[in-house]
């Protein structure tokens, strides 16, 4: 027999398997890059079933200050209505309760002495009761529950405090449970992944990001994910991470590749961006002067509803629309050639580039 100090030797000298290089390492096809290494420290925080929008809301800080109030004074006022209901109808159950237990009072009901109709209408008045602190208790107490002290992705109260009011903000979207219907987000045939570019499409319009600050996204493909919110701004104010870093982008995990981005004009792009936003305030503020800012709200209201129309919105669309728009103009009493001449034409103008 061999002496073991040998066999030990001559184990510790066998030849390893070498593994080859994971697909992490590889890009991804396109249209997903790979993001950049210095989101490194923010993506693990995020969760991989779902997918991310990250833009930067450039509205004005006070502005966001006054949308804010709203739903801080409406859950206020939810939370004041249900201790009012509380405070009502609390000596109504205790006494239930006492009866229960044996103690007679007021609403203590003595079937033996009363006629069957009336027991049943005290029967039905008190499922009356019980149905209505039901409802309130599973549909209205949600509301001012999460919004103070939500926990899943934490609250908009904690993003406040965490972020503050500012005139440069970043807001991450997180996809809802359509997400569930995306099973290769590389086939781009299937039903999932297709229903996944439409509601992308519909979240990076420009016009959209433009016209409304970040609260206000909410809705029923998307949630803003506060915690992310004020994590990519204390790595900002840290200097770890750049505002830029966070300009228009969709994120997506991958089994293969991890997690992918797109960064196009499509998603946003940050020149192209910052173009658009100055062409739709261009825009806005000669209809304004015209007396129509009407008409500005209408057309945007038109270009949203054709762009997240199936098919996209090419070329032969955006021509379509425009024949609507200036119908539209028109019927108003504007001049539409002479408008968009005056404004500078389409040229940058979000979603009329193909024009």
């Amino acid at each position: 027999m061999p002496p073991k100090g040998k066999q030990k030797t001559k184990a510790l000298k066998s030849p390893s398997v070498s593994k080859p290089p994971s697909s992490t390492n590889l890009n991804p096809p396109k249209p997903f890059n790979r993001p950049s290494v210095k989101l490194d420290e923010f993506l693990p925080k995020l969760s991989k079933q779902h997918v991310y929008i990250t833009h930067i809301d450039m509205k004005p800080r006070d502005f966001k200050m006054k949308i804010f109030m709203v739903p801080v004074l409406m859950n206020v006022l939810i939370i004041l209505g249900i201790i009012w209901r509380i405070k009502l109808v609390w000596p109504f159950y205790m006494k239930i309760c006492f009866s229960m237990m044996g103690k007679f009072n007021d609403l203590t009901i003595d079937t033996s002495n009363m006629p069957l109709e009336g027991i049943i209408y005290e029967i039905l008045q008190r499922m009356m009761v019980f149905g209505v602190d039901l409802f309130i208790y599973v549909f209205i107490w949600p509301w001012p529950r999460d919004f103070f002290a939500g926990r899943t992705i934490d609250n908009p109260i904690s993003w406040r405090f965490g972020v503050g009011f500012r005139n440069q903000e970043i807001i991450v979207r997180r996809s809802k449970k359509w997400d569930r219907t995306i099973v290769n987000v590389l086939d781009e045939e299937s039903s999932g992944t297709q229903l996944m570019y439409s509601n992308i499409r519909q979240a990076v319009n420009p016009i959209m990001i433009s016209e409304k600050t970040g609260y206000l996204m909410l809705n029923k493909e998307w949630d803003l994910d506060w915690r992310s919110m004020v994590l990519a701004t204390r790595l900002v104010d840290k200097k770890n991470l750049d505002l830029g870093d966070f300009k228009t982008m969709i994120l997506v995990h991958h089994a293969e590749f991890g997690w992918m981005a797109i960064e196009t004009a499509d998603a946003g792009g940050s020149i192209a961006e910052e173009e658009g936003r100055r062409k739709i305030v261009a825009f806005k503020d000669e209809l304004t002067a015209l007396g129509k800012e009407n008409l500005f709200f209408k057309w945007i209201e038109l270009v949203q509803f054709e762009s997240s129309r199936p098919g996209g919105f090419g070329p032969e669309r955006q021509q379509e629309t425009m024949a609507k728009a200036k119908a539209m103009f028109e019927a108003q009493g504007v001049d539409f050639e002479k408008f968009w001449a005056k404004v500078g034409g389409f040229s940058g103008m979000p979603g009329m580039d193909e024009i």
